[in-house]
């Protein structure tokens, strides 16, 4: 008894001599959400829009809503930030676009906004209305818009808020990477680290003490920037990656990243320490950090942890009510039956090996091809892991399936092209992966008509042959062939170049999904099957 007493004492005294401590330091708090890709209606760990109305079921708008306003009721003062990639991941976007994102995201009170790549997925014209009536500022230091841009005077590369009587620096990045894996012509996008080096310098000679870089570059460069630059930053507050920070193993049962937060030691100046902190993505975590500053802005303590958003928190009912008629137009459209899957067709073993899904695509890719413009020429389809945006389940296939499946409304391309600049096209998708070993990334090749093993260490196709019915054929690296992949490809996105350099006698076929659609309904039941055509060894 005597020992649970003074364990008791010891902890009280603890508690009250870390108050007393921090009695004499600025109390930071921070909310922030990031990836939000229009998750309205609640979501799961496996698929964009939760269907089975069970315990399965995560976050979604109202809930998130819900969280953050009991957060902010109990931290009178905290910032909200946004980490960016607020557009795209659902059909709420693909059918409703920019309007409705910003009605809902103007409801929250945030304090800064980052811009992430898929933002610029419609272009500029498909931004700037968002923009425009965006309550709070647009954050990005490393974008650069021509002096005619419709983008001039919609960010801006830093802010300085007030909060408690504190001024707090806010500086804001999008990935470099923009560039390639998004719709982004009329602006240029500049390595972060001397951007983050020059603006931090603006603000401390300003007299702000405390800097937050608010992030839409990925964990592993915003630990880079934390590292290289951050004698004169203090937290890292980023998006992009989707990376769970948890301590212990997460509520979802997902890969934890790391440690929440990531601290890592400024090289510049040994001692200093940033926080790195993010909130995974999609509405599943809300991210919730508090730290202690002294008066010369100097980082003394620090807590927090996620909030994991299922149904323990409950939805606002009022959002819920200005969702409904939203959701009600959207369900007459989505909810419309057009096949039957007889299998699971898993998207994520998508970027690391062959797969169904994959398969299931180009197929119909390749269908859709031969259908409207039958040709003499060899055909083969192609697309990469990142195009495809959500697992399919057995059982009824919606359009709205078929949507979350193929969100980005990306035109079906057909072209003449050398076997050589297919060749390379193959060997590009494995140069960048997430992970070497095992290998996995973002641009894994599923494709139909041909069969390839590719070496992902060397990024070299060692064998390519052309799958003719039920026989391999050689493949002549000179001779023609024709291939149907989407349209981004064909403008050289993602370093896909030759495409753009070397395809010709393009013809549009429709859209991405639509063409998924057609497929479906002439040859409905689908089956998962796999065939050997990739083979990726290291």
């Amino acid at each position: 008894m005597f020992s649970v007493c003074y364990n008791l004492l010891c902890v009280c005294l603890l508690t009250v001599s870390a108050n007393v401590l921090r009695g004499n330091l600025y109390q930071l708090d921070i909310v922030h959400y990031n990836d939000f890709h229009d998750r309205f209606e609640e979501t799961s760990v496996a698929y964009p829009i939760c269907k089975s109305n069970d315990t399965s079921c995560l976050g979604g708008f109202a809930r998130l809503y819900q969280e953050i306003n009991t957060l902010l009721d109990e931290r009178p003062g905290a910032l909200l930030l946004n980490a960016g990639d607020t557009f795209q991941g659902t059909y709420w976007y693909t059918l409703l676009k920019w309007n409705v994102t910003q009605t809902f995201i103007n409801m929250l009170p945030n304090d800064a906004h980052a811009l992430g790549n898929h933002e610029f997925d419609d272009g500029i014209p498909g931004l700037v209305p968002y923009l425009k009536d965006l309550k709070g500022p647009v954050l990005a230091a490393n974008l650069l818009s021509s002096k005619d841009s419709q983008m001039n005077g919609l960010y801006q590369p830093s802010v300085v808020v007030e909060k408690k009587g504190r001024k707090i620096g806010i500086i804001g990045l999008i990935t470099k990477s923009t560039e390639r894996l998004s719709n982004s012509e009329g602006v240029t996008f500049l390595e972060p680290v001397p951007i983050v080096k020059k603006e931090a310098k603006i603000l401390t000679d300003q007299g702000v003490d405390i800097i937050i870089v608010l992030s839409h570059c990925g964990i592993i460069e915003d630990l880079q920037i934390a590292k290289e630059v951050g004698e004169n930053i203090d937290i890292i507050v980023g998006g992009h990656s989707h990376s769970l920070l948890w301590n212990g193993e997460a509520p979802s049962k997902e890969p934890v990243t790391g440690p929440y937060p990531i601290v890592v030691e400024s090289k510049a100046k040994p001692g200093h320490k940033v926080l790195v902190i993010t909130a995974s993505a999609y509405t599943k975590y809300l991210g919730n950090m508090t730290a202690y500053f002294d008066s010369e802005g100097d980082l003394q303590s620090f807590e927090g942890s996620p909030v994991f958003l299922n149904r323990s928190i409950p939805e606002d009912p009022k959002i819920k009510a200005l969702l409904a008629p939203y959701t009600e137009k959207l369900h007459r459209i989505v909810n419309e039956v057009v096949g039957y899957s007889d299998d699971d067709f898993d998207m994520d073993i998508c970027a690391s090996q062959e797969c169904a899904l994959g398969n299931f695509v180009t197929e119909a890719f390749l269908n859709s091809s031969s259908e409207l413009y039958p040709t003499k020429l060899p055909a083969i389809s192609f697309f990469l892991r990142s195009m495809i945006r959500s697992s399919l389940l057995k059982g009824d296939i919606t359009k709205g399936s078929i949507i979350n499946m193929s969100p980005f409304t990306n035109n079906l391309v057909t072209f003449v092209i050398k076997g050589k600049h297919i060749i390379e096209a193959l060997e590009k998708s494995v140069l960048h992966p997430w992970t070497v070993h095992p290998y996995a990334g973002s641009s894994t090749p599923h494709f139909t008509g041909i069969h390839a093993k590719i070496n992902t260490t060397s990024a070299k196709v060692l064998e390519i042959h052309l799958k003719m019915g039920d026989e391999l054929k050689p493949f002549d690296v000179d001779a023609d062939y024709q291939v149907s992949t989407l349209d981004f490809l064909t403008r050289g996105a993602s370093g896909f170049t030759m495409f753009k350099e070397h395809g010709r006698d393009h013809k549009v076929l429709g859209l991405d999904s639509e063409a998924i659609e057609r497929y479906v309904r002439k040859a409905s039941p689908i089956k998962a099957h796999l065939d050997n055509r990739l083979e990726l060894i290291s």
